[in-house]
């Protein structure tokens, strides 16, 4: 009996970690996407050189709607694109304060949102299994104690 709960904790363990590796490439992946999305917003900083700048906020967008799989993300990655899609046709009059706005308001807003949501669940996740590990401790300091006990009774004379 004992051996079985302490299997059904090491594959509640193997799964959780199992998920972790998944939850990791998540978190990178959404990171990543966030950086391209960090990169846009930079490039439209400096609007000395508009052409540049728009092409370059240009191309790291649409590296971050390359990278994105999350669908509800998807939405303002592309339509943060499109406007500055559109800024590229005449970046000498191209409003950089709006570009901004919108690529803030609809992809980078959303996207640091998303990254907040799922560190915050790990930290969770984390805490949770804090507890977990005291429980064990417990667990493992009360089998010992047993074992011993039991022993030294087994060997008295």
């Amino acid at each position: 009996m004992p051996l079985q709960t302490a299997q059904q904790a090491e594959m509640a363990v193997k799964g959780a970690m199992e998920r972790l590796a998944n939850d990791r490439k998540a978190i990178e992946l959404a990171l990543k996407v966030l950086g391209h999305i960090r990169a846009a917003d930079r490039a439209l900083i400096d609007p000395m050189q508009p052409t540049i700048a728009v092409q370059k906020s240009f191309e790291e967008i649409s590296e971050a709607e390359r990278l994105n799989v999350n669908p509800y993300l998807a939405v303002g990655i592309i339509r943060t694109r499109q406007a500055i899609d559109n800024a590229r046709k005449s970046p000498a009059t191209a409003d950089f304060g709006q570009l901004r706005s919108v690529l803030r308001e609809y992809a980078l807003g959303p996207v640091q949102r998303d990254v907040v949501r799922v560190a915050s669940a790990l930290h969770d996740e984390t805490v949770q299994w804090l507890a977990v590990q005291e429980l064990i401790g417990a667990h493992l300091k009360s089998l010992a104690d047993i074992t011993a006990q039991s022993l030294r009774a087994a060997n008295e004379e």
